[in-house]
């Protein structure tokens, strides 16, 4: 199939470009609103075409577009690109808020085209383990989830601590540790309680949060811009326990999956490879898209925003 790229974005260039050509389609073109840094871009990644976003999204001969622009321009990009009959992956988050993500899903149904949140880490082998196990009731009846994922952002010009532009470290990461949660307990919290430490600019350099599901689960998580790398997800049941050491981020360092403290190590998998030919299979008709706006992306922002207005994000 044929893809367009919005924007010259590092992801884009690092994992996005060589997933889709590995699962064997083509890079068509790349947009970017400087056309200099659109036709560099383009020279440099070997594509063909570099356009501006209008001629990108009428391209005739683009099938799907992938959308990594800044979270602000998630949405409106996204819908131009749904009104031009385009299938479109979208970065995580999805959007800044629920009723983003409902105005998506009006949209999607509108146009018959399909759109699917990035979360690449969900397509990696030890996921399907970790649910494997979870609804096996191997664990017993779960108890605890914790997570982090931090890293120190220590450019100041970096886009994400613009508040304007859906900036923020749990935006950024938080993200991730609410999505493999949601995942695990396969509900919404029932209350959920959260503080963060702002920026002078009012963007949250670290967030902590704690989920309160029902049947006393509960999960605690960190997002931080602020200290040292660090991600791990652990869940704890009533009979026993798995850790996952490298959750989100699998391509630079061993994942291990340790059930009851015995480890499970996984060979080399690109899960951007995996989560690009599943959503071309899925834009194909030949299966179900397997992470739908409707149920999973809306329910992932319901607990965005509960965490956003417990910590005064907005």
């Amino acid at each position: 199939m044929n893809w367009g790229i919005l924007g010259a974005a590092n992801i884009a260039q690092k994992a996005l470009i060589p997933a889709i050509r590995e699962a064997g389609s083509t890079v068509l073109a790349v947009a970017a609103r400087d056309p200099e840094r659109a036709r560099a871009y383009a020279h440099h990644n070997q594509i063909e075409l570099a356009l501006d976003y209008d001629a990108l999204l009428n391209h005739p001969n683009i099938d799907i577009i992938y959308n990594p622009l800044p979270n602000s321009a998630h949405l409106p990009l996204t819908l131009k690109a749904l009104e031009a009959g385009k299938h479109v992956l979208c970065e995580k988050p999805l959007a800044l808020n629920q009723q983003e993500v409902e105005t998506m899903v009006e949209a999607q149904k509108a146009s018959g085209k399909l759109v699917m949140e990035a979360f690449f880490y969900r397509f990696h082998p030890q996921i399907q383990r970790l649910l494997d196990i979870v609804q096996s009731g191997e664990l017993g009846d779960l108890r605890l989830m914790r997570s982090a994922f931090c890293f120190t952002l220590d450019n100041p010009s970096d886009i994400r601590w613009d508040p304007q532009l859906g900036g923020g470290a749990f935006y950024d990461v938080g993200c991730y540790c609410v999505d493999i949660m949601r995942l695990v307990a396969g509900r919404l919290p029932e209350q959920i309680h959260a503080r963060g430490r702002f920026t002078e600019g009012r963007v949250d350099h670290t967030t902590s949060a704690m989920l309160e599901f029902d049947n006393g689960l509960v999960g605690h998580l960190d997002a931080s811009f602020a200290v040292p790398f660090e991600q791990f997800f652990t869940v704890v049941g009533t009979q026993g326990t798995v850790h996952l050491n490298a959750p989100f981020v699998t391509r630079e360092q061993n994942a291990t999956l340790s059930l009851n403290g015995q480890p499970q190590a996984f060979a080399e998998f690109n899960g951007y490879r995996e989560m690009v030919a599943h959503f071309e299979r899925a834009v194909q008709g030949l299966e179900e898209v397997r992470f739908p706006l409707e149920k999973d992306s809306l329910q992932q922002v319901q607990i965005m925003d509960g965490v956003l207005k417990a910590i005064q994000y907005f």
